[in-house]
């Protein structure tokens, strides 16, 4: 089983999504963590988009990479380019893999809005966990 970390400024929303998606995706071959360089809270927009994606995160919690007892990942994916040079560094010198998502909770303005940015970053990070799966371990029927 491979064992995969996704990374965020805050584990709030994106690396929530991908966690949920990656487990989806990687069924019994993968063990997916998600963590933040710092803790933040869950962006209630993020668990609505993944709920109408039938996807439901309510029971996810924001947690930092020290709150993580797995330290030894095959993987560890980040979803932000500004975190590129602030990966931490691993001792099992996983294999790093980055993608540049935009933050929608740095979105101005109403409500519906946002919650349609919230939606396009679900259907994005959902294509990027089922090509990320399909390319490197071919598991997804």
């Amino acid at each position: 089983m491979k064992k995969v970390l996704v990374i965020s400024d805050k584990n709030e929303a994106r690396s929530q999504m991908a966690e949920k998606w990656l487990n989806y995706y990687g069924k019994k071959h993968l063990k997916v963590w998600s963590a933040g360089l710092e803790k933040g809270r869950i962006q209630v927009m993020a668990q609505k988009a993944m709920a109408e994606a039938v996807m439901d995160i309510p029971e996810y919690k924001s947690k930092t990479i020290s709150e993580i007892s797995e330290k030894a990942f095959d993987f560890v994916l980040y979803l932000d380019k500004e975190l590129e040079n602030r990966i931490p560094t691993f001792e099992c010198d996983p294999e790093i893999v980055g993608f540049d998502l935009p933050n929608p909770a740095k979105l101005e303005g109403e409500e519906n809005v946002k919650q349609q940015a919230y939606h396009a970053v679900c259907n994005a990070i959902d294509d990027i966990c089922f090509s990320f799966v399909q390319d490197r371990f071919q598991i997804v029927s």
